[in-house]
């Protein structure tokens, strides 16, 4: 018990704005998104979208909270228009709500939150911000060709998906079990630029990482990322039009986290969603490791999951290429890459979630 009120008093600490933290959003901003549960909606979102990768330990946090897994996961058909409208309908409601709130820490002197949520208006600002914090700015070139080659998507869900992750399903089923996952990869350059860019971008030891989706929200390098995605997406929808089809999984979704995100505020409402408990520190810096990153870590796959990089599931014998790296970015040096290694045994914390349960 004394343990879980010092990580309580720790957690509260942590989670006090602080004027000279580099990239802080504004601070009724900052306030807004802990009253309001805006980190917790975002990590338990994505967590829960790679259930079958995520490994024990973040598994058994969602267990805690009764989730058992997004009904789509990330990279299935429908995930990629499910990701944009989600966090369209975040960049909406935060312009709507705080867009004339004065920014005074913005890397570009961007003067008010409205424009720090445009994020980066074009391919060029994106090579600019990588070359100054000493990214790989050259892979992200590399990508451009297909990302802007918007006739390469057949539908816009495809785009999206494109643009989150290089995971999709391989289209081989288990004729003993449906249910059980076969991944594959999404090869083509400039596939996964999302979790990519958050890697580029993420800092080691900021409370408000880039890396961290319990508090990305707060970091302004967030919204230059979602930003980007956003301006990619409505230069694809100028080019492409959408199908009956398409027209209804973008309305239903839309609709869905306009909802969630008004859920997730102060406008009038007799509704409020359960307040959501963060994650112990040791999960989230563990579940960290699989978010936002494209590579797959064998050892971490449920039962009968497989994947090009892992064809005997979380048995294959465990080579450095499958396990997910941890990028570390500064603005002073080029960035560094380190395999991120399991405990040899269980965690401390894993026996506290088995008492939650």
């Amino acid at each position: 018990m004394k343990l879980l009120l010092l990580l309580v008093a720790i957690a509260a600490v942590d989670a006090t704005w602080r004027r000279g933290e580099e990239h802080i959003v504004p601070e009724k901003v900052y306030n807004y998104l802990d009253e309001h549960n805006w980190g917790q909606y975002h990590v338990v979102f994505h967590a829960s979208r790679k259930w079958y990768l995520l490994g024990e330990g973040g598994r058994n946090w969602l267990r805690s909270l009764d989730d058992h897994g997004a009904q789509l996961q990330e990279g299935d058909p429908e995930n990629g228009i499910e990701f944009l409208t989600m966090h369209r309908a975040m960049i909406n409601h935060l312009s709507k709500r705080w867009g004339s709130e004065k920014v005074h820490n913005d890397p570009g002197g961007r003067k008010t939150f409205a424009e720090v949520l445009v994020g980066w208006e074009t391919d060029a600002d994106v090579i600019k911000a990588l070359k100054e914090w000493g990214g790989d700015y050259r892979r992200f070139e590399a990508g451009l060709k297909i990302t802007n080659d918007f006739d390469a998507f057949a539908t816009e869900d495809e785009f999206g998906n494109y643009l989150q992750t290089t995971l999709k399903l391989s289209g081989q089923v288990d004729p003993n079990d449906s249910a059980k996952r076969f991944y594959d990869r999404d090869t083509r350059a400039g596939a996964g630029a999302h979790n990519w860019l958050h890697g580029q971008f993420m800092k080691r030891g900021s409370p408000i990482s880039v890396g961290d989706p319990e508090t990305n929200l707060k970091n302004i390098m967030f919204w230059r990322i979602h930003g980007w995605i956003e301006n990619k997406w409505k230069e694809f929808e100028k080019h492409h039009k959408r199908t009956r089809h398409e027209t209804r999984l973008f309305e239903k979704h839309l609709m869905r986290f306009n909802l969630h995100m008004q859920l997730h505020s102060d406008f009038p409402s007799r509704f409020k969603p359960e307040e959501i408990p963060s994650p112990p520190k040791p999960i989230a810096n563990d579940m960290q490791r699989v978010i936002f990153h494209n590579n797959v870590d064998c050892r971490r796959l449920t039962d009968g999951t497989r994947s090009d990089k892992c064809p005997e599931g979380n048995r294959t014998p465990p080579f450095r290429s499958s396990i997910a790296p941890r990028v570390e970015v500064s603005s002073s040096a080029a960035p560094r890459v380190e395999e991120t290694e399991a405990p040899s045994k269980a965690p401390w914390w894993s026996s506290w979630l088995r008492r939650r349960k």
